[in-house]
């Protein structure tokens, strides 16, 4: 398989837990460059990681051989750093979500079809082992026929002095267009198309957001399932300040008419189900 080599352009912490990816698969990636507009961190980071940093990303595509471009950056500048790779000829990793608005993703797609590149959106939680265990259930009908869904991922997000997520253009809303894709995505992926949303926000605790701290959705499949989806940026539970994933819920549970299943991300990663379908006896 090709080994690709990678260049991050945004060094903030979620840089952190893509650098630990790159170091897991020595085979696979390498982390070859890297980007940021503020010297200390870019500092930091070169001097922890002992790759070449630049301020510029044209600076990095210029002086540094890469295959692909991680995008961990502010909404509102995604499409910027897109075309700027499409110019170069390189893919792009982007964290979700795709844009800060409607309008961005259709320029985003827009420059990626004209260009040729690669564009992979950062659906991570599609690829967690015991997500897939979920869809292993579903898939071979141990749940029966999958009716409701319910998914939460909610907690007191800690921000830095610089963090974007502040402010309300930079972000496109506030906590449910930040982290509501996680729990959008993988409902999709179990129930299918959407056919119609109905939800409500609210900026209830964090007077330092512009944007909704609070926000509850209603989601209904063509298939006739059902999905509830709780997002809060704002939510004390216990172990809250020690930030994620001590002080967060994240988890998403599934109700068939033959069985149930309970996927928790954190505070503690568990899975419990049960089965009315004789054969649901899945592997270890």
């Amino acid at each position: 398989m090709k080994k690709y080599r990678l260049g991050f352009v945004g060094v903030g912490r979620v840089a952190d837990m893509y650098y630990a990816s790159v170091k897991a698969m020595p085979d696979r990636a390498e982390l070859v460059g890297i980007c940021d507009i503020r010297p200390d961190a870019l500092g930091l980071r070169q001097r922890e990681w002992s790759v070449p940093g630049f301020r510029a990303v044209e600076d990095l595509l210029s002086n540094v051989e890469v295959d692909a471009l991680c995008l961990l950056l502010p909404h509102d500048v995604h499409r910027e750093y897109v075309d700027v790779a499409a110019r170069y000829r390189k893919h792009v990793y982007l964290e979700k979500p795709i844009a800060n608005s409607p309008g961005e993703a259709r320029k985003i797609a827009d420059i990626v079809r004209q260009s040729g590149i690669t564009l992979l959106v950062g659906h991570t939680g599609l690829f967690h082992p015991s997500f897939q265990r979920v869809l292993e259930f579903i898939n071979k009908g141990w749940l029966g026929r999958p009716l409701f869904g319910r998914g939460t991922s909610a907690g007191w997000l800690a921000f830095r002095p610089w963090d974007f997520r502040m402010n309300k253009q930079q972000t496109g809303g506030g906590c449910w267009v930040d982290a509501g894709g996680h729990l959008v995505y993988c409902m999709r992926e179990i129930f299918g198309e959407v056919d119609c949303v109905t939800g409500v926000t609210g900026r209830l605790a964090r007077t330092e957001m512009e944007g909704e701290d609070h926000a509850a959705a209603v989601l209904r499949y063509t298939s006739g399932a059902i999905a509830e989806l709780f997002v809060s940026y704002g939510h004390k539970l216990p172990g809250y300040q020690y930030d994620w994933p001590l002080g967060y819920l994240n988890a998403i549970e599934i109700y068939g008419d033959a069985g149930a299943i309970q996927y928790t991300i954190s505070p503690e990663p568990q899975l419990r189900y049960f089965s009315e379908v004789p054969e649901a006896m899945p592997s270890q």
